[in-house]
């Protein structure tokens, strides 16, 4: 194998795309195709694969029409975030402006039209792991798509684990905004066999049927189809059958995983 197929990274090249989430990723390219739907959001359970379905969908946004920041949120105010957005406008030769919120607000609005909108480009703002945020940095990101006014230059991106629907749910002035929601579901499981052959293919394996039929119920009762907890399984199960010099991961070996991980992390 070129490279291991069951790492944790979220290398869009490993990309599987499952009925959940091809149909995720096509509501996130509409939404930021049609460029006047000012924000979206997208919700799933931890490990569900929304990281993986961003980095997809940045990869394929033609750059010349596309801006993108992504921003991993986690507890930021908002007065940081937008620094945050100004320094990748602004790029890094640029020196920063200033720190007022006055100033960053008139600078993100100049740089919007001048560095995005003049070029016929538009921005796209990801922002990961929004649950993390606050209503009222929530409040303050929705009011960014104001500048959409005369000329739609801006969608924002919503991504984070469900709570973060609830959160948007208690705030009628952004929830009415959203031009798309959507749930990343888990892997069914007649995905998970398709999605092991792929991850396989992918890394560059000679053989694709190294997990023998019986393993996939122990696989799949573990995870309940989330591609974070198959990918942490087949790991090991990988790397335990090349110990081992086995070629083939059945029921038991899978099951022997399991109990260890449940022995060690409950």
């Amino acid at each position: 194998m070129r490279q291991p197929p069951f790492e944790s990274n979220c290398d869009a090249q490993f990309f599987y795309e499952s009925e959940a989430h091809g149909e995720a990723l096509a509501r996130l390219l509409y939404l930021v195709s049609d460029r006047g739907m000012g924000m979206g959001a997208m919700t799933g359970e931890i490990g569900s694969g929304k990281t993986m379905v961003l980095n997809v969908l940045g990869s394929r946004l033609r750059k010349d029409l596309y801006t993108t920041i992504k921003l991993h949120t986690a507890h930021l105010p908002f007065e940081h975030i937008l620094a945050e957005i100004n320094q990748q406008l602004r790029g890094s030769g640029d020196a920063p402006g200033n720190n007022d919120k006055y100033y960053q607000l008139k600078e993100f609005e100049g740089m919007l039209h001048n560095k995005v909108g003049a070029i016929g480009k538009h921005l796209i703002l990801v922002l990961d792991e929004s649950q993390f945020l606050s209503k009222e940095c929530l409040d303050e990101l929705k009011c960014l798509t104001n500048y959409n006014q005369q000329e739609s230059l801006l969608t924002i991106i919503l991504s984070g684990q469900p709570e973060l629907k609830e959160k948007l749910s208690s705030l009628p002035q952004i929830y009415q905004r959203l031009g798309m929601f959507c749930y990343l579901k888990n892997l069914r499981y007649e995905e998970v066999a398709p999605y092991l052959q792929h991850r396989l293919k992918t890394a560059g394996a000679e053989k694709l049927d190294i997990f023998e039929e019986d393993s996939i119920d122990p696989l799949f009762s573990f995870s309940g189809g989330c591609p974070r907890q198959i990918n942490r399984v087949c790991k090991l199960a990988v790397d335990r059958a090349c110990l081992m010099k086995k070629d083939r991961i059945d029921a038991e070996m899978i099951r022997m995983i399991v109990r260890d991980i449940e022995k060690h992390f409950g």
